[in-house]
C-alpha cells in the first residue's frame, strides 16, 4: 500500500464487538477488511476521486 493514511472509526460497542467476532470467525484482520469494504462501497457507488483543481503544492509554495 503506497502512502497509507490512518482513519479512525467510532461505532457503538455492540457493533464493534460484532465486527471483531466476525473477523475472528472468518480469519480477517480488521484494518484490511475495513479498507476493502470502503473501497468496494465507493466502487459500487461509482465514485471516482475528483482531481485537485487547484494544486495544493503550488498554492503552498506561493504562500511562502
Amino acid at each position: 500500500m503506497a502512502d497509507p493514511v490512518r482513519i479512525q472509526v467510532l461505532m457503538p460497542k455492540a457493533e464493534a464487538e460484532r465486527f471483531e467476532a466476525y473477523c475472528r470467525e472468518k480469519g480477517y484482520k480488521k484494518s484490511p477488511l475495513i479498507a476493502r469494504l470502503v473501497r468496494e462501497y465507493l466502487d459500487s457507488e461509482g465514485f471516482k476521486a475528483q482531481p485537485d483543481l487547484f494544486n495544493r503544492d503550488q498554492r503552498e509554495s506561493k504562500e511562502l
